[in-house]
């Protein structure tokens, strides 16, 4: 049995753990490995937290494919994410019989498009707008709006953390909330520094000195968000019909990144039931297409991590 703790002690772990259940999450990589030799018959294995978008790129896009593959989660240390396959720290990692690793998640698709036929690039612009989605202002926005901005962070990561507090620490009461606030609060921080840089590269956007300045000019940063997404908006062609970004009859690799940044800001990360930051982004009337899109997204096309077990498991 474990041994008994302070509500304290025990509560802050938790929440740093949980912190990166969701965005302990992979960028592209250099030296990707996706051209490794496979066996046709050999199931994946993807390694994963619940929640983080990168991963649900990788499992839609697997998923929309008819690539089956098994999920494995993570194990969380007191550092975070440990034994990873290739002695990374970050999801999703994917790997393939005892020599294929593949520790990323644009890596990922590329490894199912050379290995088992998945025209997941059927343009250089579907190229282009994947690492966009995952590399540019759309994910650093997402970001932004779910640790940063205090509206979306209390609708988000906040509301989530909480409902995960036991009620021995007062789980289902206003304290949870104030302890999530405590526990999360150095990982904020961290997403600030890291974010408001990069935010401020886009020329609508301009230098935010800090926090508060990036809060004050949230107008300023959501009229950007719905400019990029606009831009990603235009692959749907004048009619606005409900198809795919790069055309074509399934996902490319730019519905996979976009749509799965998307379900951080409107909606609940499939399965993983993470409370929507913006969830009236979508409303705007300039962005009446992609709206339509995320829709048919999520029916033809939901977020999945559970049920995904190998077997042997």
């Amino acid at each position: 049995p474990r041994a008994r703790s302070s509500r304290r002690a025990e509560t802050r772990p938790r929440l740093s753990f949980a912190v990166s259940l969701v965005d302990g999450s992979s960028r592209p990589v250099q030296g990707r490995r996706f051209d490794m030799p496979v066996d046709d018959d050999e199931v994946p294995t993807v390694w994963v937290i619940w929640g983080s978008q990168y991963v649900a790129k990788a499992l839609v896009a697997l998923d929309a494919h008819g690539i089956k593959h098994y999920v494995k989660r993570g194990k969380l240390g007191t550092g975070g994410l440990e034994d990873l396959p290739g002695g990374g720290k970050l999801v999703p990692v994917l790997t393939a019989g005892a020599d294929v690793v593949v520790p990323d998640s644009e890596a990922i698709l590329r490894w199912a498009e050379k290995t088992r036929g998945a025209n997941l690039y059927p343009t250089p612009q579907c190229a282009e707008w994947s690492e966009r989605a995952s590399d540019g202002f759309l994910p650093n926005a997402v970001l932004y709006y779910n640790w940063i901005e205090p509206e979306g962070y209390a609708r988000s990561m906040r509301a989530k953390f909480a409902s995960l507090v036991p009620w021995y620490a007062g789980g289902g009461t206003c304290i949870a909330g104030y302890l999530v606030d405590w526990g999360t609060a150095k990982k904020r921080a961290e997403f600030a520094e890291k974010v408001l840089p990069e935010l401020s590269k886009h020329p609508d956007v301009g230098t935010l000195e800090g926090r508060a300045d990036a809060v004050a000019k949230e107008h300023v940063i959501r009229e950007a968000l719905v400019k990029e997404l606009a831009h990603f908006q235009s692959g749907l062609g004048a009619n606005g019909a409900a198809g795919y970004l790069c055309g074509g009859d399934a996902p490319t690799a730019a519905d996979c990144s976009v749509y799965a940044q998307l379900e951080r800001l409107v909606g609940t990360m499939g399965d993983a039931r993470v409370p929507a930051s913006v969830p009236g982004l979508l409303d705007d009337t300039r962005l009446g297409a992609i709206k339509k899109w995320r829709e048919m997204m999520v029916e033809r096309h939901p977020i999945r991590y559970g049920g995904k077990r190998a077997p042997t498991e």
